[in-house]
């Protein structure tokens, strides 16, 4: 029996792209959400890449497109990735701000740079996640403090926003109630982070019209570049998750993977993917449990699906699969692979 892997479609990861790009801003890829989809875009687009780890630098060929994200690198570290040709830099706290303008200083480079603001965000659980930003009147001191700094081209503010955000966009008028006249004039970029939602089973708002059109106002209203920053949005649609059922146990599914080696994203954030072909409880067919092939409770894709008939060796295909398809090493799992289609 075929081994589950993921199935990732080039002609997605483009589409999805260019529905960000022809709103007239500049993308700048999470990387961290799915490399292998970094890989494509870096290929075939003219993406920018959001980097969070020091490994991922040596990924990207050209270093050029590189925003690094600072949390806590030493002195050498960050000696070691302007030396690579990173000149391109996200501080959300003061120090590491001191840091990267000192190593910019003592290796006599001109980098460009973005100081995370943090914006209130309404969630009810809001204590169980760390907010990243800097308050906006910290934000305002900062663009005044550095002027005309001359290890500094280009400054901007980037906007971090929760995954699967769909009331946080009023983005024009959150930052001319946060930023002062003088500190819009010195900026250049203005990031306006990720968190553009996409379809699960536990997600189905219709709201992107909405959310388009609040990035074009900024783009309308904004003299400077306005990046979007998409993890989820472009890795999710563009990757499929392909298994088999490999035993049915009183109306259960048991498939050939687990979530620990292919969705673990769904039990750390509480998503369900969608299955191609289920269909609605008011037409014919069965419901199913489909659980992974491990042997503990949690270990399950869906509570509730309805497909037809499905027998032993059939294919079940999650559709959205492609953010956060990290693995573990629970039971000893095999990291999945990827089949890269156009």
């Amino acid at each position: 029996m075929d081994k589950a892997k993921f199935i990732l479609s080039k002609e997605k990861v483009i589409e999805q792209y260019n529905k960000l790009t022809n709103l007239g801003i500049k993308v700048s890829y999470s990387y961290k959400t799915n490399n292998d989809v970094g890989h494509v875009l870096e290929e075939m687009t003219e993406s920018e890449f959001s980097i969070h780890a020091t490994p991922e630098v040596d990924q990207i060929k050209d270093k050029s497109k590189i925003w690094f994200f600072m949390q806590a690198n030493s002195d050498d570290e960050l000696n070691k990735i302007i030396d690579k040709g990173v000149r391109r830099f996200v501080i959300d706290n003061t120090e590491d701000l001191e840091n990267v303008l000192r190593s910019a200083n003592t290796r006599n480079v001109v980098i460009d740079l973005l100081i995370r603001m943090k914006f209130q965000e309404h969630r009810i659980t809001a204590g169980k996640y760390f907010i990243y930003g800097l308050p906006a009147n910290r934000v305002n001191q900062i663009i005044m403090n550095i002027g005309d700094n001359k290890n500094v081209n280009k400054l901007g503010v980037h906007i971090h926003r929760k995954s699967q955000n769909a009331s946080e966009w009023e983005i024009k008028d959150e930052l001319v109630d946060s930023l002062t006249e003088q500190s819009l004039k010195r900026l250049d970029i203005i990031n306006i982070g990720g968190g553009l939602p996409i379809k699960y089973r536990t997600y189905t708002s219709e709201i992107m019209p909405y959310i388009y059109d609040k990035i074009k106002e900024v783009v309308k209203w904004f003299d400077g570049e306005v990046y979007c920053e998409p993890g989820r949005f472009i890795a999710g649609p563009a990757v499929k998750l392909k298994c088999r059922v490999i035993q049915i146990q009183e109306g259960t599914l048991i498939v050939n993977t687990s979530i620990y080696n292919g969705v673990l994203d769904a039990h750390i954030t509480d998503i369900r993917l969608l299955v191609d072909g289920e269909v609605s409880d008011s037409e014919d067919g069965n419901d199913y449990k489909i659980k992974g092939n491990t042997p503990t409770r949690d270990d399950i894709f869906r509570y509730k699906v309805r497909l037809n008939d499905i027998k032993v060796g059939d294919s079940i295909v999650f559709l959205n699969a492609g953010a956060y398809n990290y693995t573990t090493d629970f039971c000893s799992l095999e990291k999945l692979g990827v089949e890269i289609v156009e």
